[in-house]
This record gives structure tokens, sequence and C-alpha cells, in this order.
């Protein structure tokens, strides 16, 4: 029997950004190492949306890197929105705009 803690993956329907616009918002419950699709690490962020619990896996480089700069915590309120496309170096590259801040003291769901 294995000692890893399955609960720490989450539990969640994991977020996709695959159309300009897509989004999510809702409280963070939980921040965790994770891996992207190429197997690199990434930050992964559990969430309580008014959807229900939701898991974001902070693998596409813009995103990763506001995320690492931004540090947010569990408690904290989130809204990720995937909002243009833009030319990388390597093709194109998605393009996210991530708001943090803290819930609202009567536990409301954040305002964006």
């Amino acid at each position: 029997m294995s000692d890893l803690d399955w609960g720490a993956f989450g539990s969640g329907d994991f977020v996709k950004f695959a159309t300009i616009g897509d989004a999510v918002a809702g409280t963070i419950t939980g921040v965790r190492a994770g891996q992207d699709f190429n197997g690199n690490p990434c930050p992964v962020l559990d969430l309580d949306t008014a959807d229900g619990p939701r898991t974001v896996t902070c693998g596409q480089a813009n995103l990763k890197s506001q995320i690492v700069a931004l540090k947010p915590s569990v408690g904290q309120a989130i809204s990720i929105a995937y909002v243009k496309d833009e030319k990388a170096e390597k093709g194109m590259k998605k393009v996210f705009e991530i708001k943090v801040g803290q819930p609202s003291a009567t536990g409301d769901k954040p305002p964006f």
C-alpha cells in the first residue's frame, strides 16, 4: 500500500483555456507543485468556484510566469482569463489576465 496522499491532487475538474475568453474565478483552496504536459515543474491551484471545485495547472508560459510572480496563497480570491494570443519565438503563446485579491468578509465570491 502506498503512503501517497491522493487527496493532495485535488478533486475538481481541470480548467482548460482552449478559446480566447475562457476564464475561471474563485477562492484558492490549495497551491502545490505539479507538472506541465512536458514534465516541467509548474504551480497547480485548487479553486472553490461558483461551479464547484476546479483545478488549474499553470503550465502555459505566460500563466506560469504571472502566477510565480504573484505568489497567490490559500484563501485569496483569484480570476484567470485567457485574453489573447501573441507571437512568440516558436509560434504563438496564450496571454492571460490574472487578478488576485482577498475574499470578502462575508465569504462572497470575488467581485471579478
